[in-house]
């Protein structure tokens, strides 16, 4: 994976080996992904108050060591506090979902220095996680320390991201559109179609989020 962020911008590319696997920005709530391999995508606006991945939570996913954000500093300093033997586990809540309106709590292990070990999302009356990440050894990059590698494991799936590089942004080359093939197939968000994709890439089937 290699990404770039700056302010409420984020832009994102996988590989699979040498092949681009996936394209991916978040231009403060507008998202837009596109798998290149089956000329498949999905656009539209992810809304905080709407839906039950909003664009903010949906950043905090996909860098879940930066808690520098004003709602998500919030969620953690209001969190309560248990000593562990390796640290401090914090447990708390990041707000109402619609439909139902539920809490989304969080569970997050740090080290001794503040360190990330582990971070587990679930909707309030649920028992099981809906996502959790483990984290590796923080490691210095030009952009800062951040660690070198994450595990994330969903209902569907786990994926292991290992951090080879991650470099200071030009925030003037992130914040452009991305440019679309006349090839691909872009769904909108607010489709069915459009839902069940973004589902297959959170490791969610059709069984498991009826069941949620």
């Amino acid at each position: 994976m290699r990404w770039a962020a700056n302010a409420e911008s984020l832009v994102l590319f996988g590989y699979v080996g040498p092949a681009r696997a996936l394209n991916a920005s978040l231009l403060e709530d507008s998202l837009f992904v596109v798998i290149p391999r089956f000329d498949l995508g999905v656009s539209g606006s992810l809304r905080d108050e709407g839906g039950e991945v909003g664009a903010r939570l949906l950043r905090f996913l996909a860098t879940p060591w930066d808690f520098s954000a004003p709602w998500t500093r919030s969620a953690v300093e209001h969190a309560s506090v248990e000593e562990t033997g390796r640290g401090w586990l914090l447990a708390g809540a990041f707000g109402r979902l619609e439909q139902p309106r539920q809490e989304l709590l969080f569970t997050l292990e740090i080290g001794p220095s503040g360190e990330p070990i582990r971070l587990a999302l679930r909707k309030e009356k649920e028992k099981t996680d809906l996502l959790s990440v483990r984290y590796g050894p923080i490691h210095r990059f030009d952009a800062g320390r951040i660690p070198s590698w994450s595990e994330w494991k969903l209902p569907g799936s786990t994926v292991r991201l290992t951090i080879e590089d991650y470099a200071p942004a030009d925030p003037d080359k992130i914040r452009y559109a991305p440019t679309l093939d006349p090839e691909w197939r872009i769904r909108s968000l607010n489709t069915p179609e459009g839902r069940a994709l973004v589902r297959w890439l959170l490791g969610l089937s059709e069984e498991e989020e009826s069941g949620r």
